[in-house]
């Protein structure tokens, strides 16, 4: 029978555990985006090799699953914290593992392979006219990348950021299987201690969905705003009003009075 009782109790611990999903959810994805940078321009590198070689770098990330990042990470902590405190003649407790740091890392680690594939498709979507504009303009490359191109690149690709930030959102249940207590971490605890598993784990399933919610209508709201961007000729106008120099003002010379000269 489903315990109404120890169904609205277990929101209580859930919530509490909410903020700890959050940083979790937040960080990664900052870390992933940060890395995805560097990758994509990595994998557009000149050099062939260099091209190649982050390319497989790429393919080798997408294809290891989360989980086994948060377990290799786990067992790891330890002996690489160890060696980190070695170097400035200090002594690791295990008493202060950073559990959390090391799951925020196998979690932006799985993801920057996305968020680079993101930032490629993003750049690949700007017509060619768009270079050619700034060009007539007169821009210099890095006025064009920064003014021009990079708006445009944010505005495509906020669609898939948003949701490549809440899948990051649900994956972050999986750390709850290095120990860490998040929003699903906790309803297992709860269920396991109550022996109320169908209500611990719908309450968590509800909870989910409500951050799910706020966050896909927060980046629909964004990207609405940030679409008038990407009307014709928007752009272009807009950073050539910026870089064009203002008409001087020509002081006309006083004419003499006639009435005074006599």
């Amino acid at each position: 029978m489903f315990d109404q009782s120890m169904f609205f109790q277990s929101f209580l611990p859930i919530i509490r555990a909410m903020p700890t999903t959050l940083i979790l959810t937040v960080t990664s994805c900052v870390l992933a985006l940060l890395g995805g940078i560097i990758l994509a321009l990595l994998m557009t590198c000149p050099v062939k090799i260099i091209r190649g070689i982050f390319k497989v770098v790429s393919s080798f990330l997408k294809g290891i699953p989360i989980l086994v990042f948060l377990y290799v990470f786990s067992v790891s902590i330890d002996s690489v914290m160890t060696k980190l405190y070695a170097l400035f003649n200090l002594t690791y407790s295990n008493r202060n593992t950073p559990t959390l740091q090391f799951a925020i890392l196998a979690l932006a680690l799985s993801y920057i392979p996305y968020m680079a594939d993101m930032i490629l498709s993003a750049y690949r979507a700007i017509p060619n006219g768009q270079f050619e504009a700034a060009e007539a303009f007169s821009f210099t490359k890095s006025q064009a990348m920064f003014h021009i191109i990079i708006p445009q690149m944010t505005v495509i690709a906020v669609p898939n950021f948003g949701n490549h930030f809440v899948n990051l959102l649900k994956a972050t249940s999986l750390t709850c299987m290095v120990t860490i207590m998040e929003m699903m971490g906790t309803a297992r605890n709860f269920a396991t201690m109550n022996q109320t598993f169908l209500e611990a784990y719908t309450a968590c399933a509800l909870l989910y969905w409500l951050v799910f919610e706020i966050f896909e209508r927060l980046f629909q709201f964004i990207e609405k705003k940030a679409g008038r961007y990407l009307q014709p000729g928007a752009l272009t106008r807009r950073r050539f009003h910026l870089f064009r120099k203002p008409a001087r003002m020509h002081v006309s010379q006083k004419q003499p009075n006639p009435e005074q000269a006599l």
